[in-house]
């Protein structure tokens, strides 16, 4: 199986053949009241892209909850230039985000797919796999789902004109990735370029040749035809008359037509009560969805600034449990008040670190812990951050395979963390003082990557 993962370029026409099958589906939910039409709709869509440029643009974003909040604000923003405020005031303001509530919840589950794929990994099976599925989605949604659409020709054939064009790209792409060779010299330009020339050349034609010259080659054409068919006429002709002629039987009367009755507006009426309840399971479900999303920005946002960000453990790192007695107020209260003060002492020794223009965490340590948070955090910054399913000895490894000149201190600092944190040996105050010297001078003079 080819696992080759596929060019970050080949993302683009994923992404534009998603937002193809994407564009008639939000056609209707998301319209404005000040710039009707697909202008709603394909605003919205902008988001998708934008989502992907953003996080490779800036790194911020990949946090969850910037990237959340920044898509809610694009999100409200493009509604703000499709639809207007009813009225005046608070209860104007109100009634205008809950009408803006469902087509909100789209542009953002947009922007997070952006940035989704922004990060994904891509093989050329999934590229192709993803074409036929998308395709396949496509048909349906234009030919069994079209009273939910927006009959607009023009958003309808851009739909389908960029799912072609992204696909074709996409596929030629996914090809030359597959081959697991490097690309000779503009051979991504000549792929794109194989793969847009045939629907370019088709939308020309169409284009620039007007009905009347369409009329004028179709009859060509059948002239053409019929000259060549002319002598075959004749010779069927002559030996049609060397059989026996018989009287020819009378042509049947042809039946009459049926006068068609027009249809009863009461037939008209009960046939869309019968169809209104699958547009109100679709608002349902676009109201839950919707609830989760919020639901989940909460959630996300409570777990990422309730607490210090100073003082915020990673969550690739296993936290210690710590287990309390129950006590009674007044052990509680005390506990309190030592904590409060234990805080404000933090505080004022981080005042005082920021004061004297330090450039680095304070080199005081009293454990490995803090020495190994150091280094933590030293290879974040590196970009080579622990992963959820890494050991700090599969860590150890990578680190000195990536970085050859930190791999001796690596090794120190990994080897006294594990010695005092599972082997419960505590390192004397002199090594202590020497590891974490050794850390601050690997920080202080950053080593290049291997």
């Amino acid at each position: 199986m080819n696992t080759r993962t596929v060019d970050p370029r080949t993302t683009w026409a994923v992404l534009a053949m998603e937002g193809a099958l994407v564009l008639p589906i939000i056609s209707l939910p998301t319209q404005g009241d000040r710039a009707t039409g697909p202008w709603g709709p394909v605003l919205l869509l902008a988001l998708l892209p934008a989502g992907c440029a953003a996080v490779y643009l800036f790194p911020t974003l990949r946090d969850p909850s910037w990237r959340l909040l920044a898509g809610i604000g694009l999100a409200l923003f493009t509604r703000a230039i499709v639809s207007e405020v009813p009225d005046a005031g608070l209860p104007g303001l109100m009634a205008w985000l809950a009408r803006s509530f469902v087509p909100a919840a789209i542009g953002v589950g947009l922007w997070w797919r952006g940035g989704a794929l922004a990060v994904a990994e891509l093989t050329p099976a999934d590229v192709r796999t993803e074409f036929s599925v998308l395709a396949v989605c496509l048909v349906v949604v234009l030919s069994l789902v079209r009273p939910f659409l927006l009959p607009d020709q023009l958003l309808l054939g851009l739909s389908v004109g960029l799912f072609a064009v992204a696909g074709l790209i996409g596929m030629a792409l996914s090809r030359q990735d597959a081959a697991e060779i490097a690309a000779p010299r503009l051979g991504r330009t000549l792929a794109v370029a194989t793969a847009v020339t045939p629907p370019v050349v088709t939308i020309v034609l169409v284009g620039f040749l007007r009905p009347e010259l369409l009329d004028a080659m179709w009859l060509l054409i059948a002239r053409g035809i019929e000259l060549l068919l002319t002598p075959i006429g004749w010779f069927l002709n002559w030996l049609g008359s060397l059989l026996p002629q018989g009287t020819p039987a009378p042509l049947p009367p042809p039946p009459p037509r049926p006068t068609p009755e027009p249809i009863p507006s009461e037939a008209l009426a009960q046939a869309q009560q019968r169809l209104a309840w699958i547009g109100t399971v679709i608002v349902i479900t676009l109201l839950i969805v919707g609830g989760l999303a919020t639901i989940l920005a909460a959630r996300l946002l409570l777990n990422n600034f309730i607490r210090d960000p100073q003082t915020w453990v990673s969550e690739f790192q296993d936290e210690e449990l710590i287990a309390e007695s129950s006590g009674n107020p007044g052990e509680e209260a005390g506990d309190l008040l030592g904590w409060l003060r234990h805080w404000l002492l933090a505080l004022h020794r981080r005042g005082n670190t920021r004061g004297r223009g330090s450039k680095r965490p304070d080199a005081s340590v009293r454990d490995m812990w803090t020495v190994y948070q150091r280094l933590l955090t030293w290879a974040e910054a590196q970009g080579l951050g622990r992963r959820p399913t890494e050991t700090t000895g599969q860590l150890s490894v990578r680190l000195a395979r990536e970085v050859p000149d930190a791999a001796a201190t690596v090794d120190v600092v990994t080897r006294a963390f594990e010695s005092e944190r599972y082997g419960g040996v505590a390192a004397p105050a002199d090594r202590l003082s020497r590891v974490n010297d050794a850390l601050s001078a690997t920080i202080d003079r950053p080593p290049t990557k291997g």
